[in-house]
C-alpha cells in the first residue's frame, strides 16, 4: 500500500501510524527528524508498548549534529527515561556515527511485522501535511533486510541513548560557542593592501574535490562523535575543525609549502599554518585546528552560502561563487591566502 498524504493516493500516513500504535506490541521508528507535537501525540503509545513488555524504540538521526530545541530535547529525554526503566532495549536514541536521514517504521504484533519506508519523517509535516511517499513492505526478503538494517542503526557503535549524547540547543550559549568566530580576532592583523598578489606565483587548492564527501577533512564535524571522560557523553567534533589534504599533484609543485609557514589572509589575518604527514600533504592551522576552519567556514557563513552545523557541499561553494583556496608565495615561509 501507498500513503502520500493526499486523498487520491492513499491518504495521510498519520492515520496508519495511529492504527499501528493501537494494535502493536513492539515499535521501532528510525527517522531523520521528529516534531514536538507528534512526540506528544504518541508519547503514551511508546510508554504503553514498553510497559506491556514490548520493545519501544525511537531513533532521531539528525539531532546529534544539528541539535534540538530545548522543549524537544526535554520531552525526548523524559520519554527515554521512562522507556529505559522497562528494559528490553527500549529508549530514545540518536545517531552519532554519521547523519541518518532515512525513515523506517517497524510495528510488531505477536508474529506479525509491518514495515513502512519512504519520505515521511516522524513529524506533523511528514505524517500528514507534506506530499510524501511511503509504502508498506510485505515481502519477507526485504523485511529481513530492514530488520538487519535497523539492528545496525541501533548498534552501540552507531547510536546512543539521548541522555548519553551532548545535544546542542540552537540559540543557547553552547550553540553560540560552537559557531563562534571570535578566535580569529586573537590573530595578528595586517593591511591586505600592502600585498600585491599580481606579482606573486599562485598555487590553487580545489575544495570541490572534497566538498561532496560528507566526512571529508572539510566536514570532519559529521564524523563519529568522541566519548568524553569528563561528562561520560558522546561529543561532536569541533564544528570548525578542518584539515585539508593535498594530492601528489599539488604537493609535488615547487611552490607548495613544506613545514611551518605564515598565511596572510585576504581579509587581514596573519595565521600560523603548517603542512605535515606523508609528502607534507596535510594542510592545517598551527596550534589550533579550528582556525583554518573558522576562516573557511566563516567566509561561507557570512556570505549566506552555509548554514551553521550543515555540511560544506558543492552547492554551498557554488552559492559562494568560489571553490578554490589560492596560495600566493611570498617566500618559503610566507604565503598570501585567498578564498
Amino acid at each position: 500500500m501507498l500513503w502520500t498524504n493526499t486523498d487520491n493516493s492513499g491518504g495521510n500516513f498519520l492515520h496508519q501510524v495511529e492504527r499501528e500504535f493501537d494494535n502493536s506490541d513492539g515499535v521501532t521508528i528510525a527517522s531523520g527528524y521528529v516534531s514536538l507535537d507528534i512526540i506528544n501525540k504518541f508519547y503514551s503509545g511508546f510508554e504503553k508498548i514498553a510497559a506491556n513488555g514490548g520493545r519501544s524504540r525511537l531513533l532521531v538521526g539528525m539531532a546529534f549534529y544539528e541539535g534540538l530545541s530545548a522543549n524537544k530535547l526535554t520531552l525526548l529525554s523524559n520519554l527515554n527515561k521512562k522507556l529505559e526503566q522497562t528494559g528490553r532495549g527500549s529508549g530514545v536514541f540518536v545517531s552519532y556515527n554519521g547523519k541518518y536521514h532515512g525513515k523506517v517504521y517497524h510495528f510488531q504484533n505477536n508474529n506479525r511485522s509491518n514495515f513502512y519506508i519512504g519520505s515521511s519523517n516522524f513529524s506533523r509535516s511528514g505524517l500528514s501535511e507534506n506530499i510524501e511517499c511511503t509504502v508498506s513492505i510485505p515481502d519477507d526478503e526485504t523485511q529481513t533486510g530492514l530488520t538487519s538494517f535497523l539492528d545496525f542503526l541501533f548498534l552501540p557503535d552507531n547510536a546512543v541513548a539521548i541522555d548519553k549524547a551532548e545535544i546542542v540547543v540552537p540559540g543557547s550559549s553552547e550553540y553560540g560557542r560552537r559557531i563562534s568566530l571570535e578566535t580569529l580576532d586573537d590573530l595578528p592583523k595586517y593591511d591586505p593592501a600592502t600585498i600585491d598578489k599580481s606579482l606573486l606565483p599562485k598555487l590553487g587548492y580545489s575544495l570541490s574535490r572534497v566538498a561532496d564527501k560528507e566526512r571529508s577533512s572539510l566536514n570532519v564535524y559529521f564524523g563519529k562523535g568522541r566519548w568524553s571522560r569528563t561528562t561520560g557523553k558522546v561529543l561532536a567534533r569541533p564544528w570548525y575543525e578542518v584539515e585539508l589534504i593535498a594530492n601528489r599533484e599539488i604537493t609535488s609543485n615547487s611552490m607548495y609549502p613544506k613545514g611551518d609557514f605564515m598565511a596572510y589572509t585576504d581579509d587581514g589575518y596573519v595565521m600560523p599554518m603548517k603542512t605535515s604527514g606523508d609528502y607534507f600533504k596535510n594542510i592545517r592551522s598551527r596550534g589550533n585546528l579550528s582556525l583554518l576552519g573558522q576562516w573557511i567556514k566563516g567566509k561561507l557563513q557570512k556570505s549566506g552560502a552555509l548554514l551553521p552545523l550543515t555540511p560544506v557541499t558543492q552547492d554551498v561553494l557554488d552559492a559562494y561563487g568560489k571553490d578554490s583556496i589560492n596560495f600566493y608565495k611570498m617566500s618559503d615561509d610566507k604565503f598570501y591566502m585567498e578564498f
